[in-house]
């Protein structure tokens, strides 16, 4: 879990600094853009997966 929140934490704070430059992006940057908006979203259900699953697990103990 902690793995996760880190790469998420690292990811969100590059995705925020793309955010601030999306004007000036050209074709190429902004699939760099969209890719990383993916890998963020794609970590972020690996956590609520892993926090459900650990939830679950402590709720039938």
């Amino acid at each position: 879990m902690k793995l996760l929140l880190g790469q998420f934490v690292l990811i969100a704070i590059i995705w925020i600094g793309m955010l601030m430059f999306y004007s000036d992006m050209n074709e190429a940057s902004r699939i760099i853009f969209y890719l990383v908006t993916s890998w963020m979203l794609f970590i972020l259900v690996g956590i609520i997966k892993v926090f459900m699953r650990e939830r679950k697990e402590k709720s039938t103990k």
